[in-house]
């Protein structure tokens, strides 16, 4: 083989591998993304080191995520995040960076747009009503509060009511920081499927 060929084989390998990997990124940032569960706060459904894949649903057509469904969130409600943030904050990019963003949070959305959530004698209400929560790890203790959830935000809340990061402390999380849905849980092996 000339190096004449050697050089042209191996400039179409680099676009290619150029093209795949921009597609990759191209797909996490926008579409879904493959994370890990750092923290017990979703203690029972989730302990860390899960990984786990999500879905970008909102993001794509900016929907209000439903009761229960456990989301990736950035915790730093008063940032106005652009597609730079996602571009950095994707899989890819904080691999190859080797860092992480550590506002990113776990939770399960418990209030939607409008409704009132009140917390009084360690139970969770929702528009008057208890909600039975049988994911929970323990008993909640915490301090009572009422909340109307405003236009465009969602609340949150880990399954660790007890040892959580959440709405409670910094307060309803805008839908545009609603980063992904969480799908299905890749690993352990054991306990693989669908959340």
């Amino acid at each position: 083989m000339s190096r004449k060929t050697i050089a042209m084989e191996l400039i179409s390998w680099t676009k290619s591998l150029g093209i795949a990997f921009v597609l990759a990124l191209i797909i996490n940032i926008f579409v879904f993304e493959m994370t890990g569960v750092d923290g017990r706060s979703m203690n029972p459904t989730l302990n860390h080191g899960d990984r786990l894949f999500a879905i970008k649903t909102n993001q794509i057509f900016k929907s209000v995520p439903k009761y229960g469904d456990i989301v990736i969130v950035d915790g730093n409600i008063n940032k106005n995040r652009t597609i730079i943030d996602e571009a950095k904050d994707s899989a890819i990019i904080s691999t190859i960076l080797r860092r992480k963003n550590m506002d990113f949070l776990i939770k399960r959305v418990i209030g939607v747009p409008g409704d009132t959530l009140e917390i009084r004698n360690n139970k969770l209400y929702r528009n008057g009503e208890l909600i039975e929560e049988i994911y929970i790890f323990e008993e909640m203790i915490t301090e009572d509060m009422s909340i109307r959830i405003p236009d465009g935000h969602v609340f949150v809340m880990g399954d660790n009511r007890n040892d959580s990061r959440d709405s409670r402390d910094i307060g309803p999380i805008p839908l545009k920081n609603v980063r992904a849905k969480v799908i299905i849980r890749l690993y352990p092996f054991n306990k693989m499927g669908k959340l």
